[in-house]
């Protein structure tokens, strides 16, 4: 995990750099950063195949033509706007109907299996997972709408078509790479102190003794939103 944010962080401050100064060496940087971040687990279990793919990417940076640099450009223009969209589809998917809210489900992970919950905490689970929906679709569109705009090197200026309304490229960095990510840690923080407030019976103390028991129920959500198929000969 702690790998994961070193690698995320590094990718922030590349892409904000990489944009700024126009490098495409730092755009190859950033993208590499952001796609290593996945592979922390395996890289530090030293897996060959990771090592190779790392490797592979490193040398299509090294080889890569004009073309490839604007497409690297291109891609970490978008890949903030697609970061948040994804995690906007992760929550929004889950208050569809007949499914459980994602915070539903992470509070249930957190409490025993036979403890009692009061019914308010359902009610506040599928508000807080529509909130967290909210707020990364308005991420996603204000850096997608932010890129498009931004001069020089955004989005439309990148393919040759002038934007009808100029944004400073330092408003779309800042925004991109920093913005939007304080305020998903300013949501994070606030929701938490009002929950302690509204719930004070929580089986953790404090906002470290969370973000450890959070992290621990991981593996078991990532199993509930995408359980494993079972091998094609046990299909009966």
């Amino acid at each position: 995990m702690g790998l994961k944010v070193l690698l995320f962080a590094a990718y922030c401050v590349l892409s904000y750099l990489a944009v700024r100064l126009g490098s495409a060496g730092l755009s190859l940087a950033a993208l590499a950063c952001l796609a290593a971040a996945p592979l922390s687990r395996p890289l530090l279990e030293w897996r060959p195949w990771a090592w190779l793919l790392v490797l592979a990417l490193g040398a299509a940076a090294l080889a890569a033509s004009e073309q490839r640099v604007v497409a690297a450009r291109v891609a970490v223009l978008l890949a903030p706007a697609a970061i948040n969209l994804a995690l906007a589809v992760l929550f929004g998917h889950t208050l569809l109907a007949g499914r459980m809210p994602l915070v539903e489900r992470i509070v249930r992970l957190l409490h025993a299996p036979e403890e009692i919950l009061d019914a308010a905490v359902y009610g506040y689970a599928r508000a807080v997972t529509g909130l967290w929906t909210a707020l990364f679709v308005f991420n996603a569109t204000t850096c997608l709408v932010l890129a498009l705009l931004a001069t020089p090197r955004g989005l439309l200026a990148t393919l040759g078509w002038p934007p009808p309304v100029s944004v400073p490229l330092a408003a779309w960095a800042f925004f991109a790479d920093f913005g939007c990510y304080g305020l998903t840690a300013l949501l994070f923080l606030g929701e938490f102190l009002y929950r302690r407030r509204r719930f004070p019976w929580q089986p953790y103390r404090s906002l470290g003794e969370f973000l450890r028991s959070a992290a621990g129920v991981g593996p078991a959500l990532a199993a509930e939103l995408w359980p494993r198929k079972p091998p094609r000969g046990d299909l009966r």
